[in-house]
Parts: C-alpha cells; sequence; structure tokens
C-alpha cells in the first residue's frame, strides 16, 4: 500500500520522479516513480546505514547483477516471475535499482532483501546458524540528500511598514556613518589644532666671582697725608704781668 512522501523523501532519483513510497525495510525503501514518458517504476535505494557498509552495498550489487540479462541472470524475462529491471545504479552514495511496475509481482523490493545478513532462511522456513543483525539497523533515511525547499516569496510589504531585516540593516549602516563622520571631525579638529610651543629656558643666574690680586714688586710706600691741626678757638688777648717793682721797658713811662 502507498502512501504519499513525507517530508525529507527526495522527489527525483535518476530519471525518475518520485510521488509515492510503496514499501520499506530495514535495508532500505522502495518508491513509485514516473519517467519522462510516463512510464511507472518501481524504485529500491538503499538508506543510509546500508548505503555505509560496503559489505552491504556488494550483496546488493550482486543481487542486482544476478536479474540483469547478460550479467548471470535470465536472457528473457519469465512470464508470472519478478518484474524485470529497467535501471539500475549500483555504485555511488546512494544506490538503487528499478523495475517495471505491476502490482502483482514482485519489484524492486526484492532486491533488497539479499542486503540484510538474516534474510537467509532454511529451505523449510528456519533461519539457519545464528542470527546476525548489521549495526546500522535503525537508520530509515533514503541515502539521499534531502530536497532544497523552495524560496518563500515575501509577500508585498504594506505602506508605511518595512520588513524588520531591511529595518536592521539600515539603522546598523546609519549608526556605521554617524560614527565614521565623527571619526573625521575630530581628525581634522586635531589636525588644525595649533601646536604649543615650548617656552625658552631660563638664563643660568650670574655666579659671583672674587678676584684675587696676583703679588707684583714691591713699591715704597707712602706715608698718608697728614692734616694740619686745626686751630684752637682764639682767646681775647692778655695785657702782660706788670711786675712789681714797676721796671719796664727802656721806653717805659714817666717815673
Amino acid at each position: 500500500m502507498s502512501r504519499p512522501l513525507p517530508p525529507g523523501d527526495p522527489a527525483q532519483l535518476g530519471p525518475y520522479r518520485l510521488s509515492a513510497r510503496l514499501s520499506e525495510t530495514a535495508a532500505g525503501i522502495v518508491f513509485l516513480g514516473v519517467d519522462g514518458q510516463g512510464r511507472r517504476a518501481s524504485v529500491a535505494v538503499l538508506n543510509r546505514g546500508a548505503a555505509g557498509d560496503a559489505a552491504a552495498r556488494d550483496r546488493f550489487r550482486a543481487a542486482i547483477n544476478a536479474a540483469v540479462p547478460g550479467r548471470g541472470g535470465p536472457v528473457a524475462p519469465v512470464p508470472g516471475g519478478p518484474a524485470p529491471v529497467v535501471a539500475a545504479q549500483p555504485e555511488g552514495p546512494a544506490p538503487w535499482v528499478a523495475t517495471v511496475y505491476e502490482a502483482e509481482r514482485a519489484g524492486a523490493e526484492r532486491f533488497l532483501e539479499p542486503v540484510l545478513l538474516g534474510a537467509s532462511r532454511g529451505r523449510w522456513g528456519r533461519r539457519r546458524g545464528p542470527g546476525f543483525q548489521p549495526h546500522w539497523l535503525g537508520s530509515g533515511e533514503p541515502a539521499l540528500d534531502r530536497p532544497v525547499p523552495p524560496p518563500v516569496e515575501a509577500g508585498p510589504v504594506p505602506v508605511g511598514e518595512r520588513p524588520p531585516e531591511r529595518s536592521m540593516v539600515r539603522a546598523v549602516l546609519g549608526l556605521a556613518a554617524v560614527l565614521l563622520v565623527l571619526a573625521v571631525l575630530m581628525g581634522v579638529l586635531f589636525a588644525c589644532q595649533p601646536e604649543v610651543e615650548e617656552p625658552p629656558p631660563l638664563p643660568p643666574e650670574p655666579t659671583p666671582t672674587v678676584r684675587v690680586p696676583s703679588p707684583g714688586p714691591a713699591s715704597p710706600t707712602t706715608p698718608p697725608p697728614v692734616s694740619p691741626p686745626e686751630p684752637s678757638p682764639s682767646l681775647p688777648p692778655t695785657a702782660p704781668p706788670t711786675s712789681p717793682g714797676g721796671g719796664g721797658d727802656d721806653g717805659g713811662g714817666p717815673v
């Protein structure tokens, strides 16, 4: 029973456009595909775990070679047998095989059975030997890159409203422009600022010098001039004393 492709499944595999999932196992997934001519096919692709195991890839490749005409398989399709292989890509990161899609016949899902180690059973449907499980069991995603989602077109922006991303970009650019203008203005101001000249150094203070006369030849010392003695204050003239005898000069007066 098919079901629509879940999110994450590839939309194209080789020449086939995938439209639904037919079945899935522990080794891979079977899709319903349509080629360019409208022919439907059953497409089986390994999952990520099986595609990363070299032994699992070898078993998948051997099963495909055994079913392809000319590679050890039947030369012509057997009536009532499994659906014939129409395309295959056993190499590459995502090995796959496609068969004709017929609901009543075994399709590409039969190539996923030998990939599992525990798929071999005995003649009566009993498992022979110990049961082995691959280490990659549980990885159900196909070994294909997820399709890139189409770009979401933004609707028309109402007048007066701006997308938040553009508003943020414009705000950042405006702030950067303001900072750039401020930096240029500061550079111009610093460039136009006059240089301050340093004051001239102060002259050194004069140092007093004492000249010591050098000793020369001996010269006669001149005594200092003697100033005349100052006259004592004049006294009034006094009469000469008269002798008691009354004698006088030769020219004395009358006796």
